[in-house]
């Protein structure tokens, strides 16, 4: 119907509603009113023009599946599968699609399954439509297991559905398999290699694996493909960036052609580069445009990457000021308080250091998700702790540490002498028998012990560490 036809429709259903009136409308001319509403997403008169159909054509089984999609938007699924039962009517892909996804946001699985085999037995047409509709409702439901099972019912039926296997794709890395995961985007690659969204898929995954050489290699053939999307040129910038490729990830953020929103979502990623470069004069002029402005609001980092620009190109007030700015709107950030506690003790400000430095304690202590930068902090305040003689909370922060980075350089070391000046001999030989003698000759010169000479038979056999470990603690002048 055109859309003149359709206006005329509407102002007849307004113009009989102002006075109070019911027009008469066939199922059809309903039927396309409705659908106007949704096409324009105007639904300002869409439930009552739809009670209006059903209540002139009450077994019309159009405006009928247009009711138990109301109901299912309305999140009112079993009413919706009631009048889907009482609708009789077979091989309806539309009401079966509906019914199936009922189902799923129920969380009835059985009845999922149930259906879906009466399905296969009947040979219905639309089967494979089944499996490709419902897959993805199960993997938004989070029913992840179902899912798999799902998607693995459908490839038994129909092996070269590329749908199902970017379903199970997905799976895989839902489910943690990362490299499952890529032996099954590779397969897709080899049906369709020219397909964008596959080239971008499997460098996102090897980048979730940090195999960024592999990444950038995937996102160039995805650029061959489609060289318009600014999401897979910012994800190759940031591969390129992880490489330490600084200047190439620099070139990809200038290539990428976006509205104003874009150009100051990239700003602080450049700075990055600039920062990485030592050219803080370029990442100043970068993070001035943007600080205090909506794109940093949830952005700590370039507030950290700013201050940090202006103490290396000796803006040393705006540095100040900025710190004070970035306290009032991230208090609890573990770096800023951090950065605000050095700058006391730079400043002699015994006090205000020793309160600030507490806060940070604090922080820490509450703190159950921290950020990857986080836990650098979190490393050296162990030490400062292990240095106060609060051996306990030291061991916390280092074990919050080690959990979430067992191969830290002297994470060992310190938890083993940690333990060791707890008593704690079980943990202290756990971990001193994992530290290098590189790492213990390292921190015992560091204590005002002169190992040279053994480093230079460390050149020529192994020592171990239990032998080296004597000279430290026979130390008089050792303090630790």
């Amino acid at each position: 119907m055109k859309k003149d036809d359709i206006s005329r429709l509407l102002q007849r259903y307004l113009s009989a509603r102002e006075m109070g009136k019911e027009p008469y409308f066939d199922a059809d001319e309903v039927d396309e009113l409705l659908g106007s509403f949704e096409e324009s997403d105007n639904y300002d008169y869409f439930d009552e023009v739809l009670a209006l159909g059903l209540k002139l054509h009450p077994g019309n089984t159009d405006l009928q599946f247009r009711q138990c999609k109301l109901f299912v938007y309305n999140e009112d699924y079993n009413s919706a599968l009631a009048l889907i039962d009482s609708i009789a009517e077979t091989d309806n892909q539309d009401l079966d699609l509906l019914r199936l996804e009922c189902y799923c946001m129920l969380d009835r699985y059985d009845k999922l399954i149930e259906y879906t085999e009466k399905l296969i037995e009947e040979d219905c047409d639309y089967l494979e439509t089944v499996f490709e509709y419902t897959a993805p409702l199960l993997s938004d439901m989070e029913m992840n297991n179902e899912a798999r099972d799902f998607i693995n019912r459908g490839i038994d039926l129909f092996p070269q559905n590329l749908v199902l296997k970017d379903e199970l794709c997905y799976n895989r890395e839902i489910e943690g398999d990362i490299d499952g995961a890529i032996s099954i985007c590779n397969e897709l690659i080899d049906k369709n290699p020219y397909s964008h969204e596959y080239w971008f898929t499997l460098g996102r995954l090897y980048s979730i694996k940090l195999e960024f050489e592999k990444a950038i290699e995937a996102f160039d053939f995805a650029l061959t493909c489609d060289d318009s999307d600014p999401e897979l040129k910012i994800l190759k910038a940031y591969c390129l960036y992880m490489n330490e490729n600084y200047e190439k990830a620099l070139e990809v953020y200038q290539d990428i052609n976006g509205d104003f929103e874009m150009a100051e979502r990239i700003k602080p990623l450049m700075a990055e580069c600039y920062i990485k470069l030592e050219n803080f004069e370029g990442a100043y002029n970068l993070l001035k445009d943007i600080i205090g402005k909506k794109v940093t609001d949830n952005e700590p980092a370039a507030y950290i990457n700013f201050i940090r620009c202006c103490a290396e190109t000796e803006r040393h007030r705006e540095a100040s000021k900025t710190l004070t700015k970035a306290v009032e709107l991230f208090p609890n950030n573990v770096r800023i308080l951090s950065l605000l506690a050095l700058t006391y003790v730079e400043n002699g400000e015994d006090k205000q250091a020793v309160e600030t430095t507490e806060r940070l304690f604090e922080v820490l202590d509450k703190g159950d998700y921290y950020q990857p930068e986080d836990f650098e902090s979190l490393f050296h305040a162990g030490q400062y702790l292990y240095m106060k003689g609060d051996i306990d909370k030291a061991i916390k922060y280092y074990n919050k540490v080690y959990a979430v980075n067992p191969n830290l350089p002297f994470i060992h070391l310190h938890m083993a002498m940690a333990y060791l000046a707890k008593g704690d001999m079980k943990h202290f030989g756990e971990h001193f028998s994992k530290t290098t003698p590189k790492e213990l000759i390292e921190y015992l010169e560091n204590s005002g012990i002169d190992f040279s000479d053994v480093e230079q038979q460390l050149l020529g056999k192994h020592i171990p560490p239990e032998d080296l470990t004597k000279e430290f603690l026979n130390n008089k002048d050792n303090n630790n």
